[in-house]
């Protein structure tokens, strides 16, 4: 009796232990996370006995820390918890199989592995179809994963298929105005975003915020979420003013809930300030980063990716001015930052390469240019596969690298192979279409090739006109 009561002393400690790591991983400090998560496990073998309280304790840490290196970046970690949690889920009940599935097929998802992490999203989608049936809420889940996958992918329509999947158990279960459908209405409203159909993209954060404003009043951070993606299609469209408005409704909301130094402040100071670089406005631009800095200094330390993100988009707005020097410096002490902590394989390290890149192209340093290019692309075959949107505008970088050095043939394969991804996965009136088409006009022109560069002219004016209308920059 005496070692039961033991027993259940010590499964408390490490279930408070457990709760505080949960708590820091859900504010994105996975180190101090992980830390917790490991201090539960070294007590938890302090127990001898071998139950299912035991094993679902363990369970659920095992759980967590996979999520928490998942978080990271850090796949085979990540990969390896959740096979021990697996271990232990099979002792216990089918169904908490079915979560480490999931989490085996988000790490196969982020190495590019979609053949593979489609599969373990069917393995968790046919389990819990076993044990919970086809209307329960898990597999409307399982149903959004799969739909992630396609969407990584670049198949739009596939992705938008398993959303729907997801909607129609979620419409049938819950209220057609749960917060829980508005959800699912972003993920959607992405999906056409991405693709450039910013119409229907407006369309679905119109219905999520109809939903949000009527179950969670005008004045919650859900609803400041959703403004912000409302703001992001306006400014990809060009409409700055448009644009700005959202953002500012979202950061009052956010300013009433939050305070004036919280991260998702600064989060909206860096979004309204992307739109003054836009603008060319740079000395707004600036103050708008250096006041999202100074937030996240404040609250998440030095040495945090917000942090990295920040430093990244103020070297942006250098690179615009020409001040190459100063975004260099910019860009390295992003890079350092994500280097030690999201390590040497994250999406993020690929775009900061890229940008790097940019400024020695800008610079005439051919060579460094097509070395910093290389080392993004790699990044991003390995994560995103060979035919994503963002494997196309590297290749479309280097194009105009090799256009400047005056290798003709090899820009003109180079905007082909880009081209050839665009077409397959935007469709063919998408600004980044225009684009490649613009840099394969500008090598016929220098190649004297008038009535092929009229041609490519032509089709990228085309493009831009219908997208964006008459009145957007890029147009001009």
């Amino acid at each position: 009796m005496a070692n039961q009561t033991s027993n259940s002393t010590i499964f408390d400690e490490i279930e408070s232990i457990r709760k505080k790591g949960v708590k820091y991983h859900g504010e994105g400090n996975y180190e101090d996370a992980l830390f917790y998560f490991q201090k539960a496990v070294t007590q938890i073998k302090s127990i001898a006995e071998s139950s299912d309280s035991r094993r679902q304790l363990e369970y659920s840490i095992y759980l967590a820390m996979a999520q928490s290196y998942l978080q990271k970046y850090q796949l085979i970690e990540a990969n390896e918890y959740s096979e021990k949690a697996e271990k232990l889920a099979k002792k216990l009940e089918e169904v908490k199989i079915s979560s480490c599935f999931d989490i085996q097929g988000d790490c196969k998802r982020l190495q590019s592995d979609f053949m593979g992490a489609l599969s373990d999203y069917n393995k968790s989608l046919q389990i819990k179809l076993k044990s919970l049936g086809s209307e329960h809420l898990d597999v409307s889940k399982s149903y959004h994963n799969i739909g992630l996958v396609y969407q990584n992918q670049g198949k739009h329509d596939e992705a938008l298929k398993e959303y729907n999947k997801s909607l129609r158990i979620k419409l049938k279960i819950l209220e057609n105005n749960d917060p829980s459908i508005a959800v699912l209405y972003d993920s959607i409203g992405q999906v056409y975003h991405d693709q450039g159909k910013y119409d229907g993209a407006l369309s679905m954060y119109n219905k999520s915020l109809k939903i949000k404003l009527t179950q969670l009043g005008d004045n919650h951070p859900s609803i400041a979420n959703t403004y912000n993606n409302i703001a992001s299609v306006y400014k990809h469209q060009g409409k700055y003013d448009d644009a700005l408005s959202m953002y500012n409704k979202s950061l009052k909301i956010n300013l009433t809930k939050l305070g004036d130094n919280h991260p998702s402040i600064a989060n909206t100071y860096n979004n309204i300030a992307s739109v003054y670089n836009d603008q060319g406005k740079y000395d707004d631009a600036l103050l708008m980063y250096n006041k999202s800095l100074k937030i996240n200094l404040t609250q998440l330390g030095d040495n945090h990716p917000s942090i990295a993100n920040t430093y990244h988009n103020i070297g942006l707005v250098y690179h615009h001015q020409g001040k190459y020097d100063d975004a260099l410096s910019m860009y390295n002490k992003s890079l350092k930052i994500n280097l030690t902590q999201l390590g040497d394989n994250h999406p993020s390290i690929a775009n900061t390469y890229h940008n790097i890149g940019l400024v020695y192209d800008n610079q005439g340093k051919y060579d460094d240019a097509l070395s910093m290019y290389n080392k993004s692309l790699k990044i991003k075959l390995r994560q995103l596969g060979d035919n994503h949107p963002s494997i196309a505008i590297t290749y479309c970088n280097i194009a105009t690298v090799y256009s400047n050095q005056s290798k003709h043939k090899e820009a003109i394969s180079m905007y082909k192979q880009s081209l050839k991804i665009q077409l397959s996965v935007l469709g063919r009136n998408h600004p980044d279409v225009a684009k490649s088409y613009s840099g394969l006009g500008n090598v016929y022109l220098a190649e004297g090739k008038h009535e092929e560069a009229i041609s490519m002219y032509e089709q990228s004016y085309n493009i831009l006109l219908s997208v964006l209308g008459h009145n957007h920059p890029d147009v001009a």
